[in-house]
């Protein structure tokens, strides 16, 4: 990478909550291991491969793959840094930005949800 490019964030994901997926709702709840029992069962739980990862700059992404199938980020809410250092947090919204974003949310193009399992890699770059 070039200098003054933005670095990899990679994470995998180690449990997916019964209640995390929804083919009705095009959007997926990221935390990492410190979620409580309650969070884990709407949420995809993912740990950062590298334990300095969650203090890196993120407003500067362009794009988001999960296990290859590559997003381009479209919007990022105001509290994605602050809770991604914090808990690993944010939710991915597979869907058109609306008039009002979630501040917590990341918006992606193409409007599809992805297929995750256990041991899929999120890339953040």
């Amino acid at each position: 990478m070039e200098k003054g490019s933005v670095s990899m964030l990679e994470a995998k994901v180690v449990e997916i909550g019964p209640e995390a997926i929804s083919k009705g709702d095009p959007l997926m709840i990221l935390f990492d291991e410190t979620a409580s029992v309650q969070l884990r069962r709407v949420s995809v739980v993912q740990h950062f491969v590298d334990s300095n990862s969650k203090k890196r700059e993120l407003k500067n992404l362009k794009k988001i793959s999960i296990d290859g199938q590559v997003y381009e980020i479209k919007h990022i809410g105001e509290l994605v840094q602050s809770n991604m250092e914090m808990i690993g947090h944010a939710t991915l919204f597979f869907k058109a930005v609306p008039e009002e974003p979630q501040h917590s949310g990341i918006y992606l193009e193409p409007y599809t949800l992805p297929s995750v399992a256990v041991g899929s890699v999120i890339k953040y770059y």
